[in-house]
């Protein structure tokens, strides 16, 4: 909150307000642990406040060291109550509806100024408390993908497959970092496709995560239905070379796009995405890995590293872990192993 103030009088903004609509907005979240409905409002001087429905009062009440508003109040009544001037306005554009801006802008007569960029850097190294959770989602996905391997066989098309995934997910008292993905023989060349239909022989991919506490993990593992040829096995194992040399590579102080490049460098044309990207409250956060990005790693972030090949209409292969940066060697966060298992 002080950082943020901090940069609130360093751009001459009034104040800062994050929506909380039908999911919980990301920064709001971050800095309070509010999931609920509502606003954050954080002045440049004096204390942050929620602004919460009276059927989430129980919600705001759970979190600390921020003031709760009386929300039968409108939010602009409130403010002028506080006496917080209300000239510039800064919210995290990448983060709200169109339709919420909208109502803001409704509600106050001001310039409104986009705090994305800073809440991304604000985000981007993780407190222990952060790093603590991820472990805690990789292991949950760890635990799940091992059992998912004990039942494959009881599964007849992907969509049960996926099921299963969610399933486990729910009974762990977690929600989904994102809908899973199995993608069986010809489907595995589609990197995002969706489970539908019968599980086809060959390389099978599997990307899955849960979100424990409110911050997610991100593992994808390829396996193989039926008896992978020599040759098969060969391009996997060549496959997981350049993910574990990619891996390796996760050092603070590395630029980042190489790490990207260098791995482009080897699997050429058939690798069609970037290399990783940051993981957090969100699923897909700052740092990305890819060519286009400025920077270098530093300790405390979590990034992912899930190179692949893509044939069409033949086969996929793509192999993702979780990354702690450190000072020294890099974490995997994310255990399951990754030698090529046939279902």
């Amino acid at each position: 909150m002080k950082r943020i103030q901090a940069e609130l009088i360093r751009q001459g903004i009034d104040c800062a307000i994050f929506l909380n609509g039908e999911k919980p907005e990301p920064n709001s979240f971050y800095l309070t642990g509010y999931t609920g409905s509502g606003f954050l409002v954080v002045p440049a001087v004096g204390e942050p406040f929620l602004h919460a429905p009276s059927r989430d009062k129980a919600l705001a009440e759970e979190v600390s060291g921020v003031d709760i508003a009386d929300g039968n109040k409108k939010l602009s009544e409130i403010i002028r109550e506080k006496n917080i001037v209300c000239k510039k306005i800064g919210i995290a554009f990448s983060n709200i509806l169109v339709s919420d801006f909208n109502r803001l802008k409704e509600s106050f007569n001001c310039s409104f100024f986009d705090l994305s960029s800073f809440m991304k850097e604000l985000r981007v190294v993780k407190r222990k408390d952060e790093i603590d959770k991820i472990k805690t989602a990789c292991k949950i996905t760890d635990d799940i993908l091992g059992k998912f391997v004990d039942n494959f066989k009881e599964f007849k098309t992907e969509e049960e497959a996926a099921a299963f995934l969610v399933y486990e997910t729910r009974v762990r008292g977690c929600g989904l970092a994102f809908e899973p993905i199995v993608a069986s023989g010809k489907n595995a060349a589609v990197p995002h496709h969706m489970p539908h239909g019968k599980i086809q022989k060959g390389f099978c991919i599997v990307d899955f995560g849960v979100k424990y506490n409110g911050y997610c993990s991100d593992v994808t593992r390829t396996f193989y239905v039926g008896k992978p040829s020599k040759n098969e096995i060969k391009i996997y194992n060549n496959m997981l070379k350049v993910q574990e040399d990619s891996t390796a590579k996760v050092l603070a102080g590395n630029e980042i796009a190489s790490l990207h490049n260098n791995a482009k460098k080897i699997l050429g044309d058939k690798f069609i995405h970037s290399l990783g990207h940051g993981l957090g409250i969100e699923v897909h956060e700052e740092p990305y890995i890819s060519d286009s990005t400025k920077g270098f790693l530093r300790g405390g972030m979590v990034v992912t590293i899930e190179p692949g090949i893509y044939v069409p209409e033949k086969y996929g292969i793509r192999i993702e872990d979780d990354v702690l940066v450190t000072s020294g060697k890099p974490l995997v966060l994310s255990k399951f192993g990754k030698e090529l298992i046939v279902l």
